[in-house]
């Protein structure tokens, strides 16, 4: 996606890298000042991105390098039309928009409070979420501006810096204990099938070897996909995957079949969104549930 820059005829933009400098897909409307910057390398982001349905809202978890930025909004310019330049620049860039309210709507938007989106007027701003394309990735972008000030929020869905930390049998027992349950993506499958991949083997030892170590653990194997394929595929695809991994667990470990339940959820639990090869991906995985 090219720089979007909201005016041309207005001076140079700050380099980024530099301490308070734009970011390089979104620069700040002409004439405003940055007050905040704010970047980590690899964190989570839960990013609201549907109209709330019985007090519930449509959300998803955003993982990469996460940007927070915040603006004075120049003087002598509306709250509405620094928003609408925005819009329109994303617009024009060939960004998705999938998110937007307005000043009596956007206090209901959960990701208000959530990302602590300070100086708003007690909710009263224009605000968006879209999704673009940065320097060959997926990213995310937020955009909320009040009377007085402007938020850019961008999530550069990155991968996180592998190899630093092995998911052995004991770091699955901590986080089993700790939250019930566990997700692992390197238990990988043939594409549309339910055959484990050769190199999953070394995920599949460390579960066995967390089942021998915690005599009295049982375990709930569920299977994720994408939304690839029908709704229905997918669910029987999801059980199969979960049968295939408790039967390899079974017979090349000799694990009882009595301390392992196969559960299916298809694509109804999705990490991630579906629109990307990497979202995707992130949303193909096994997960290890504690059974009380």
């Amino acid at each position: 996606m090219p720089r979007i820059l909201l005016s041309t005829m207005f001076g140079v933009w700050l380099a980024f890298g530099q301490p308070h400098a734009d970011h390089p897909a979104i620069s700040g409307y002409p004439g405003s000042r940055i007050l905040s910057h704010k970047a980590v390398q690899f964190d989570v982001y839960r990013l609201t991105i549907g109209n709330q349905v019985k007090d519930s809202w449509e959300s998803i978890n955003l993982e990469g390098q996460i940007f927070r930025i915040q603006y004075r909004n120049p003087v002598g310019r509306s709250a509405l039309e620094i928003f609408r330049n925005y819009e329109e620049a994303l617009r024009r860039s060939g960004a998705r928009l999938v998110y937007q309210c307005e000043p009596r709507t956007c206090a209901a938007w959960p990701l208000y409070k959530e990302q602590r989106l300070t100086n708003m007027g007690s909710g009263s701003f224009y605000g968006l979420a879209a999704q673009f394309n940065h320097r060959g990735a997926e990213s995310w972008a937020v955009v909320a501006v009040s009377n007085s000030v402007t938020w850019i929020h961008v999530v550069e869905r990155t991968p996180m810096q592998g190899g630093l930390v092995r998911v052995d049998a004991h770091a699955m027992a901590a986080a089993i204990y700790r939250d019930g349950f566990v997700s692992l993506d390197t238990i990988q499958f043939d594409t549309g099938k339910a055959t484990i991949k050769p190199e999953s083997k070394s995920a599949l030892e460390q579960i066995a070897l967390l089942l021998r170590n915690e005599a009295s653990l049982a375990l709930e194997v569920t299977g994720h996909t994408d939304d690839t394929g029908t709704l229905a595929g997918n669910q029987r695809l999801s059980l199969d995957r979960a049968r295939s991994v408790i039967q390899s667990l079974a017979t090349e470990f000799r694990i009882p079949l009595g301390r392992l339940q196969a559960k299916g959820a298809g694509q109804s639990e999705p990490v991630s969104s579906n629109a990307t090869d990497t979202g995707r991906a992130a949303n193909r995985r096994v997960v290890l549930r504690r059974i009380p």
